[in-house]
């Protein structure tokens, strides 16, 4: 599955650890959008309490119209100082998640 968000392609990575590559293209085509959004919610749910009343004022602007991943991007690093850090053990622990259900 080629890409050009480097979130997906992070996602991709982890998911080929357990077999995901594997798949034929119809499985993975199905399978895959569950997986990101499995990804995103827990991204989600880490950086959110991070917010002050001000940056969740413009979350909630930014959610209720169309916006671009940059725009999210950037709202993200400019509102959360330890961004990177907070994704990256949040991709962490989804990554023990899909390794661990593959396993059972």
């Amino acid at each position: 599955m080629a890409t050009q968000n480097p979130l997906e392609e992070l996602i991709v990575n982890i998911l080929n650890e357990v077999g995901f590559d594997k798949l034929d293209e119809e499985a993975k085509k199905e399978y895959f959008p569950q997986f990101m959004a499995a990804a995103e919610q827990r991204i989600g749910a880490s950086l959110l309490p991070l917010l002050n009343e001000e940056s969740a004022s413009v979350f909630v602007k930014l959610s209720q119209k169309e916006t671009a991943p940059q725009e999210w991007w950037d709202f993200w690093q400019t509102n959360v100082p330890n961004f990177t850090e907070v994704v990256k053990q949040a991709l962490t622990e989804f990554a023990n998640e899909v390794k661990e259900s593959f396993a059972l």
